[in-house]
């Protein structure tokens, strides 16, 4: 019997009440032939070494020298070597649930140490600022955690008297304008309207504008404890402009006290009133934040603590989520809603067709204190030399309090094991589509008296770190919401609550959130404006650009330079850049995934120099073999040998937006595209003149990633998977995939000769291209079981949304490539992301 962690919101302020529900264990078989889409051969996978705790170590001194010390039979022999194996394996057991690694705290001081060496003066008292005109820097997360430096650094400068000058430039120390202002928890409202409090502060939330996107207001329901805790650390970090796990453990921040004993929370209990004002909390709020970081709605759900702490009563809070329109919308005037038939009784809705495809994406979350290995065990395998044996592929090693996500079918069965031995089955799990997010909790079988002794132990001993601890009440927190998300919308929530909603209505969302083409039906037309014109011939030198090129004087000389080799029309003929500009048309080809598409996005120029660039005709791109890898924010594995030619089989080189100026104009249209500034596209430094500096490296935080450049041979193709990622659970800015935009360069009948694309003249021609279309097989139409296909056409982009406007994954973004049958196909994409790259 399989067992599955099932966080209820009826849990108390003393105790972590986890309640489990078994599941029948699934005895079939799957077909070989059917992978996991994002995964990696098990045969080519070498195993890391893995340091055993001491203990452990001495057991297996104390077994050796036993071995050694007595004369006994082979039968005893056999038989003491299994009692020692079994206690190994025992104790293996025992390391997943008090595993540990160095704590988050000595990892920070590390980084502390380094500004304080940088500056040479005390750094403890630099955030005791109540300069309500120094507004907090928002700057792009790295593996040096960059934003805790810059946040000091900022402050330093405000703290010394500066210029309004200085506080601008503090304010904007670290990355672009989306980084700065993103907040994660824009989008979540605990105040009643009557309560709200009069602020000019920019922090403030209003929740109460009229829908769009189909979004909808819904009111969930959280227990008090542990998500007073989690939420208030969101809160936290989007007013300090940190990591929400970092709250608690930046040195700098330790006046705010220590997770689980935050000393916000233990003035508030202070408190002598037991009805308290919301007055009162504000101002507790206040006397540790400066006012111009205390946020509203953050003050309503510490009010709402404070009024529920003795009962116990669950957190109310309201939020907007998606609900997907029915399908008979998707066709203007083919399904009016007032139809009537001739008997005079109203026509029934048009019903969506039922898909072929039945695959869905499936998350797992790794709540051991120990890293583990996530395989797909794909059964035995049917023919061939090695008929018969069992063949498990490694989807990836998921850390501690994170996960990994993969494309699955119903059925795939799915089994932890430990990171050096993946016999040692740790639990196993069937995919269904109706438990899509699978939890590992290795303390699961306890009871409740049982689990709370234990994490207290934990905790008393330094079995787990303080980022392990908040990992685990966040997924706590995110699998209540789900509960509330699922009977919302009757859709799993895939992403880490809380996020931003996509709502242009929404005046104090507009900087956290990007646009999103409005697809109400199938067909529906937009149009955009875009003064980066068409090459129509190809600068005799092409250089790379450097960063002094993208200076506002220079990039004005560079474009009055290619003036004479743009156009408006892909009939050619120039003219000024600065006075003029083209219009296209962006078409919906599908609401549910929402996609689109924009012909002749690309003139044959552009569409040349690209396929110039993925042949070796010019440049120096390297094409390889595409790699796969798994959705997640941890370490994932990259497929290999046979089982990745079976996904996926093209080659593919990556070419950045500086390779040349036609590059670069294709990626500023692009933003045009995407309705995005383009300097967000561009690399951002933290501080000028630090760019060399070693211990502060160049925040990259741009939101696009390089272009990939593809080329499809006869029996080359993708299957279906997914573009979007799983960030990780502590991340404020929840970086993930937003869209993604596929452009054709070759079309069907196109042919290329020695890297030279000749148009359409027919598919009768041998070598002209036949297949390659991309499909959404899970596209929602009335009248089609295999979704939508897109047929390849030189010159067009195709662009599809990752995510939901609500900020959930949208599962439906599933699509492939079909196989080519003849010919060539080339296609680039670009990848953007939101707020920034991972």
């Amino acid at each position: 019997m399989e067992h599955q962690i099932d966080l209820t919101s009826t849990m108390n302020s003393s105790s972590y009440e986890t309640f489990f529900s078994d599941e029948d264990e699934y005895d079939g078989e799957d077909d070989y032939g059917s992978y996991v889409s994002s995964a990696v051969e098990d045969d080519d996978y070498e195993d890391e070494e893995y340091e055993e705790d001491e203990d452990d170590e001495d057991l297996d001194d104390d077994f050796s020298s036993s071995n050694t010390n007595y004369k006994i039979t082979n039968d005893f022999k056999q038989h003491f070597v299994a009692v020692g194996v079994s206690i190994i394996a025992a104790l293996v057991t025992h390391m997943h649930i008090n595993g540990g690694y160095m704590t988050w705290r000595e990892e920070m001081r590390k980084d502390w140490d380094i500004i304080k060496k940088r500056f040479g003066r005390n750094t403890n008292s630099i955030v005791s600022n109540t300069n309500s005109n120094a507004a907090a820097p928002y700057a792009a997360p790295s593996m040096n955690y960059i934003p805790t430096r810059q946040f000091k650094m900022a402050s330093e400068k405000a703290m010394e008297g500066y210029t309004d000058e200085d506080h601008e430039f503090a304010r904007r120390v670290g990355g672009h304008e989306r980084a700065r202002e993103y907040r994660r928890t824009a989008g979540l409202s605990f105040c009643p309207v009557a309560h709200l409090i009069t602020s000019s502060s920019a922090a403030v939330n209003d929740n109460t504008s009229t829908p769009s996107n189909n979004l909808e207001d819904v009111e969930f329901l959280l227990p008090l404890d542990p998500s007073v805790r989690v939420l208030h650390s969101y809160y936290l970090a989007d007013a300090l402009g940190v990591e929400s796990s970092m709250v608690y453990e930046d040195p700098a921040a330790e006046f705010l006290g220590s997770y689980g004993s935050d000393v916000i929370l233990k003035d508030i209990d202070l408190l002598s009133d037991e009805q308290p004002t919301l007055g009162q909390v504000k101002h507790v709020l206040e006397s540790h934040l400066p006012s111009s970081l205390v946020n509203n709605e953050h003050a309503c759900l510490l009010h709402q603590y404070a009024l529920n702490k003795a009962t116990g009563r669950s957190i109310r809070g309201t939020t907007k989520v998606y609900k997907r329109p029915h399908v008979s919308t998707f066709y203007r005037n083919k399904f009016p809603s007032h139809a009537v038939s001739a008997f005079g009784k109203p026509v029934p809705k048009a019903a969506p067709a039922p898909v072929s495809f039945t695959g869905f994406a499936t998350k797992f979350v790794n709540l051991s204190t120990k890293p583990v290995n996530l395989y797909w065990d794909a059964g035995r395998i049917p023919s061939g030399p090695r008929q018969g044996q069992l063949h498990t592929v490694l989807i990836g090693t998921v850390q501690s309090m994170e996960s990994i996500g993969t494309a699955s079918h119903p059925g795939h069965q799915f089994f932890v094991a430990t990171t050096y031995d993946k016999d040692h089955v740790l639990s196993r799990h069937t995919a269904t589509i109706d438990e899509q997010v699978w939890y590992y909790n290795p303390m699961e079988d306890l009871s409740l008296e049982k689990l709370a002794e234990e994490m207290k132990r934990m905790t008393r001993d330094n079995k787990w770190t303080t980022k392990q601890q908040f990992g685990r009440e966040a997924w706590m927190v995110n699998h209540s919401f789900s509960r509330d998300y699922l009977v919302k919308t009757r859709m799993m929530w895939l992403a880490n609550f809380p996020q931003p909603f996509h709502d242009g209505s929404n005046a104090s969302l507009e900087k956290v959130s990007n646009h999103m083409w409005p697809a109400d039906f199938i067909g529906q037309v937009h149009s955009f404006d875009t003064n980066h014109l068409y090459f129509t011939e190809l600068p005799q030198k092409l250089d790379m650009l450097a960063k002094s090129d993208y200076q506002p004087d220079m990039e004005s000389q560079r474009r009055v330079a290619m003036e004479q080799f743009q156009s408006a029309s892909l009939k050619g003929g120039t003219g000024s850049n600065n006075n003029n500009s083209m219009t296209l048309n962006v078409k919906v080809v599908s609401c549910a995934p929402r996609v689109v598409e924009v012909k002749k996005f690309l003139s044959p120029v552009e569409v040349q120099h690209l396929i110039n660039l993925a042949s070796g005709m010019t440049g120096n791109v390297h094409m390889e073999q595409s790699r796969v890898l798994a959705s997640t924010s941890t370490r994932g594995k990259r497929m290999r040998g046979d089982a990745m030619a079976e996904v996926r089989s093209s080659k593919g080189g990556w070419i950045h937006r500086e390779q040349d100026v036609v590059v670069d104009t294709i990626f500023r249209r692009v933003a045009d595209l995407l309705k995005i500034d383009e300097h967000l596209m561009r690399d951002h430094y933290p501080i000028e003149g630090l760019a060399d500096d070693e211990d502060l490296p160049p925040t990259h935080d741009r939101v696009v990633e390089a272009m990939q450049l593809l080329r499809y041979e006869p029996g080359n193709g993708y299957t279906a998977h997914h573009d979007f990622t799983f960030p990780s659970i502590g991340s404020r800015y929840q970086p993930r995939r937003f869209a993604s935009v596929l452009l054709y360069l070759t079309g069907e009948g196109d042919v290329i000769e020695n890297g030279v694309r000749f148009p359409s003249t027919g598919v009768d021609n041998e070598k002209a291209l036949l297949g390659g279309e991309t499909t959404f097989p899970r596209a929602i139409t009335t009248d089609s079981h295999d979704g939508i296909k897109i047929k390849p056409q030189s010159g067009k982009a195709v662009m599809f949304y990752n995510v939901l406007p609500d900020g959930n994954m949208d599962d439906l973004s599933q699509h492939a490539s079909e196989k080519v049958e003849k010919g060539v196909k080339y296609v680039a994409n670009i990848f953007v992301w939101d707020p920034i790259i991972s």
